[in-house]
Order: structure tokens, then C-alpha cells, then sequence
């Protein structure tokens, strides 16, 4: 699940944090939803992170379902248009293994659909948390995903948001981006409710985060486009990026 994080440089997958998942019914209807349940964790790896009672990870299977990304810190990622998340297992037996990583999104001024490929690996000490390499040009991008916060807004819309760690090969910060199922985004009590909890965080770094969100650019241009299914070989050479990355 990951979004591009640089235009200028090597681009970065960021949200490929995933604990895969029985795939739910979109909108959860039966699901506990709205700002009243909203759960978030700080990632574990922090020394001085908290994760609050009753803070769960998706079930297996959940997160394979078409995102869109609405919220974000990273100011080149707020940059791109109509970004889009299709997450599936490298192994439909083993859901619970590494994610095929495959992002698409537009540019300012362009309808070309560009696309995005890596591999996400769950992390073997930290629950929720997973670890990206690019492939092809992207060979050498790698981050960090921990899973902070994920269920349902008010519309029962799902969403997740996942913190990922600083991109040393771009110079890319880390961020914190928000997906939800829907271009729209998460109503705005949920949201609302989502970034107070980040500012509570015990974390400085977290709190700082919770100060710079941007909405994303999710102007309609690919609703009638279709999503990207799959990568194939030549798509995960990650090569028509040659032409818009510094």
C-alpha cells in the first residue's frame, strides 16, 4: 500500500504497511464506525511510543481492497493526483506474507497513469509493521510502514493510516498518509477525531506530524479510468517513472 513520496530523486512506495486480511464488505455495515471508535497506536518501534487498550491489528485479508490516498504530511506526495493503492498477496495461499506493493497515480497537468511497484515484507519482530524495497529503478528505495490506526468512518467507509519512516536514498521525511476506500475521504468527524488522537501522542516527532496535513489531490480524473489490477514483469521495472523523476 504504498504512495509516492518524491517526485525529485529516487521515488519512494510509502504506505506499504500491511497485516493482511479476510477481505470485509465495502461499506462495513455491521462494523463499529464512526469517530466514537477511532483507535491509534504510535508505531512500536518508537522507545517512547504508546499503543491504548484495546488497539487491534487488521485481520488477515482486510487490506486487500482498492485504496485511495487523501490525507497526508509529505508535501510531495500532496503533489500527485488521484493516488491509488491495489494491494494483493504475492501468494494467494499465504495472505498473511509479502504484498505485492503496486501504487498509481496522476501528474499535475497530465492523464497519463503512472505506476508504482515494490515488494512489502511483514516485519518478523513488530506487529503491523512492514518493511518495502522497490524493484527495478526503485532497487534501492526502502522504508519502513507501521500500521497506526485503521476501521471504518462514519459512512462506513474503511480507512487506514500508517506512519512511514524517513526515505535516506531521496531525503524524503517520514509521513503519516491516510487511505480510505473512497476519493472523498473519511467524513470529517472521523478525521477530526483520527488527527486529535495523533496530537495526544506521547511521541514529539508523532505530535509534529499531526500539525502538517495536506488533503491529496482526488479530483475525479480516473473514476471512469478502471483501477490497476496487476504488474506485470515490465511494470515492475518501474521505467515510465524515468520520465518524471529528477
Amino acid at each position: 500500500m504504498a504512495s509516492i513520496r518524491s517526485l525529485g530523486g529516487i521515488i519512494v512506495a510509502t504506505l506499504a504497511l500491511i497485516s493482511s486480511t479476510t477481505a470485509l464488505p465495502h461499506p462495513q455495515e455491521d462494523a463499529e464506525c464512526g469517530p466514537a471508535y477511532v483507535k491509534v497506536r504510535d508505531p512500536p518501534t518508537f522507545s517512547n511510543g504508546s499503543t491504548p487498550i484495546g488497539w487491534t491489528p487488521p485481520p488477515t485479508g482486510w487490506i486487500f481492497k482498492p485504496w485511495h490516498q487523501v490525507i497526508t504530511s509529505s508535501a510531495q506526495t500532496a503533489q500527485l493526483r488521484n493516488f491509488q493503492w491495489d494491494p494483493t498477496p504475492i501468494d494467494p495461499a499465504v495472505p498473511e506474507g509479502p504484498v505485492n506493493d503496486l501504487s498509481s497515480f496522476q501528474i499535475p497537468g497530465s492523464d497519463t497513469v503512472y505506476t508504482s511497484y515494490g515488494v512489502a515484507t511483514p516485519n518478523p519482530n513488530y506487529i503491523a509493521v512492514m518493511d518495502y524495497r522497490g524493484t527495478g529503478i526503485l532497487e534501492n528505495a526502502t522504508s519502513q510502514y507501521s500500521w497506526l490506526g485503521w476501521g471504518c468512518d462514519g459512512n462506513q467507509n474503511p480507512y487506514y493510516l500508517t506512519y512511514a519512516t524517513a526515505a535516506e536514498a531521496s531525503g524524503t521525511p517520514a509521513a503519516i498518509d491516510f487511505m480510505s476506500t473512497v476519493d472523498t475521504g473519511l467524513d470529517e468527524d472521523t478525521k477530526n477525531a483520527v488527527i486529535a488522537a495523533l496530537k495526544q501522542s506521547k511521541n514529539e516527532e508523532i505530535r509534529k506530524i499531526a500539525d502538517s496535513f495536506l488533503s491529496n489531490v482526488q479530483d475525479g480524473g480516473r473514476r471512469d479510468l478502471g483501477r490497476v489490477p496487476e504488474c506485470d514483469d515490465d511494470c515492475k521495472t518501474n521505467k515510465d517513472l524515468i520520465g518524471i523523476i529528477g
